[in-house]
């Protein structure tokens, strides 16, 4: 056995071809996941393309894509996991466990604090994954269309004669991947978002660019055909006015849109036009903080913005295996490592009371949840 290792030039079709084998060819689909996921499939990411290889061949592999993220000014690196597979021939080998664990110490190494998994599979759930990330689903039928007001704004398909103009939007978010102008280009190329094909939509009215939207293209869901938003940018009210058109644009009968809790504006404009709605954690991931001490060090001035800075830096935070460590002064409390994810990025189900003094529950309330950035367009 060869690996855990990163790819070398020469073995980048052959990695392709084995992804595309599991994930696509096999399920009878077109072998397309170097195109929808060129934030981990190209050629300035191969050591990041993590393999293990067998009777000389590359028999299993993990993609991750490190990316800065900006929370509330506050910027810190995250981790996302995909294209995680296995030969049929090779597995129950732990080849995948075994690359998951390499992947983590090299996320460590490389200054990640937080793993995205694009998946919830016991090999993820087993190295300390769990579901985190509050959402609100909104669920939109066709018979709410009243709701949207369609003469104000105009809806039309991306070209990239308006790539600075999505750029500019997307900066403006307060929760938000680092993206440079090379990764929109190629993210938005790829005519997919989040495992689906998908259209980019922008958002105008009198020649001003409001906003943008990705639409997923329709599924079938028993008998509605059903379109999933991936992303949205820009003035939430043009966002609502420009998704009534969507129903004619696709032929759907229900629209799907996930809002983050932290985008309260976004969910107070929902919830005031009646539409119906879940809490969730972000569908479809894991997450898994791979070093909190330095997590919370980077957040050194949300913690001085919420506690004061007399309090903030009386805050520790440690991590001991398993366990994470908040300490106040001479107050401490050691806990789980999966149950304080859940705390620092929220949870939809209800809370657990936790063993610790008034004082450090005070602080928890006051610091936590933690905004998680939405996948959208970097979902790998």
């Amino acid at each position: 056995m060869q690996g855990p290792r990163g790819t070398k030039r020469e073995e980048f079709e052959e990695v392709l071809k084995l992804v595309n084998y599991v994930f696509r060819e096999s399920r009878n689909e077109p072998p397309n996941m170097g195109k929808w996921y060129p934030l981990i499939f190209n050629y300035d990411n191969l050591e990041n393309m993590r393999i293990v290889l067998e009777d000389g061949k590359v028999v299993s592999h993990i993609g991750i894509s490190e990316s800065k993220i900006i929370v509330y000014g506050c910027t810190t690196k995250l981790g996302s996991i995909g294209s995680v597979c296995t030969h049929p021939e090779y597995r129950g080998r732990g080849l995948a466990s075994l690359l998951l664990k390499d992947a983590m110490e090299k996320l460590d190494r490389d200054g990640v604090d937080i793993m995205l998994v694009s998946g919830g599979r016991g090999l993820y759930r087993r190295a300390g994954c769990v579901e985190a990330g509050i959402i609100y689903e909104f669920r939109v039928p066709q018979d709410k269309l009243k709701c949207f007001n369609f003469s104000d704004v105009e809806l039309f398909p991306y070209k990239e004669e308006y790539l600075e103009e999505i750029v500019k939007l997307y900066q403006e978010e307060p929760v938000r991947f680092h993206r440079s102008l090379e990764d929109f280009r190629m993210i938005l190329s790829t005519g997919a978002a989040m495992n689906r094909k998908a259209q980019t939509l922008l958002i105008r009215k009198d020649e001003r660019i409001l906003g943008y939207l990705v639409s997923q293209l329709p599924t079938q869901e028993g008998e509605r055909k059903v379109s999933y938003i991936a992303e949205y940018s820009g003035a939430r009210g043009a966002i609502l006015d420009a998704m009534g058109s969507l129903f004619d644009r696709y032929g759907v009968q229900e629209l799907v849109l996930s809002v983050p809790f932290y985008d309260e504006e976004f969910v107070y404009l929902c919830q005031r036009m009646g539409l119906d709605w879940t809490t969730k954690n972000i569908p479809g991931h894991t997450v898994k903080i791979i070093n909190l001490p330095r997590l919370m060090e980077r957040f050194c001035s949300y913690l001085q913005e919420r506690l004061g800075k007399k309090e903030a830096d009386l805050v520790k935070f440690a991590q001991e295996g398993d366990s994470f460590i908040i300490q106040l002064g001479k107050e401490q409390a050691v806990l789980d490592q999966k149950m304080f994810t859940q705390i620092v990025f929220g949870n939809k189900e209800p809370k657990v009371a936790l063993k610790v003094s008034e004082k450090i529950s005070k602080i928890l309330r006051s610091i936590f949840p933690l905004p998680l950035v939405w996948p959208g367009l970097n979902y790998v």
